[in-house]
């Protein structure tokens, strides 16, 4: 008996229902990636189904993450399309920009707060995540975030009045801060108990917090 080849409908869907068990099964304990065999059986499907799509875990989670960058990414191009189609090529006053610049710090906190595995994964990007991968996999990986970091910074150069390149220079810091600050505040379980104690209340601030300051002071000063 024949059977139906997979339109490419078909195909997305099955590899979004892969990418979905991947992540709901992180998310139960996100300090370690689960196994291909655990991904399958949360998505109801073989094993083998699963490799027709990726070769690894680590393709799958890489996948994931490529996933919540793209998001954010594209959250904020539209944030920043709708400034400017509002404001044309009009000169933009230091309080205007600063205003802008607040409200695509308050997009990147609603979106991390929106995205759990985001961080976790981002964090895991280089020891964990790009290991055991084809080259031309990671290739791909790093082409289309590339593409779409530059597509966000050159918007963000328009909205802001910046010299060209600017936006994707001030994405990139931001990114490396948000990076650094969390997996400097990301305590392991048993140093979390530790550092409850009062005398630790100056190491261990609510990332939230810190990361909106954070950001607040680095786009402050970068836009003067």
């Amino acid at each position: 008996m024949k059977t139906r080849a997979l339109s490419h409908h078909d195909k997305q869907a099955k590899r979004s229902l892969i990418l979905d068990a991947a992540r709901a099964l992180f998310l139960l304990n996100d300090r370690q990636l689960p196994s291909v065999i655990s991904i399958a059986q949360q998505a109801g499907l073989a094993k083998g189904t699963v490799y027709l799509y990726f070769q690894t875990k680590e393709e799958i989670f890489l996948s994931l993450l490529e996933q919540e960058f793209h998001g954010l990414l594209q959250t904020l191009r539209e944030q920043l399309g709708a400034v400017a189609d509002g404001m044309a090529d009009a000169d933009l006053s230091a309080d205007q920009r600063a205003a802008l610049a607040g409200q695509l710090i308050a997009g990147i906190l609603a979106y991390l707060d929106a995205h759990p595995a985001f961080l976790r994964l981002d964090a895991m990007t280089y020891s964990v995540l790009e290991q055991n991968l084809s080259e031309a996999f990671l290739r791909d990986f790093k082409i289309g975030l590339t593409l779409a970091l530059n597509n966000t910074g050159s918007a963000l150069d328009k909205a802001l009045r910046l010299p060209a390149g600017r936006g994707t220079s001030l994405l990139l810091r931001s990114h490396a801060l948000i990076r650094g600050l969390w997996q400097s505040l990301d305590y392991p379980e048993h140093l979390r108990k530790l550092l409850e104690a009062p005398e630790f209340a100056a190491i261990r601030p609510d990332f939230r917090t810190e990361l909106q300051q954070a950001l607040d002071e680095y786009w402050r000063g970068a836009l003067t």
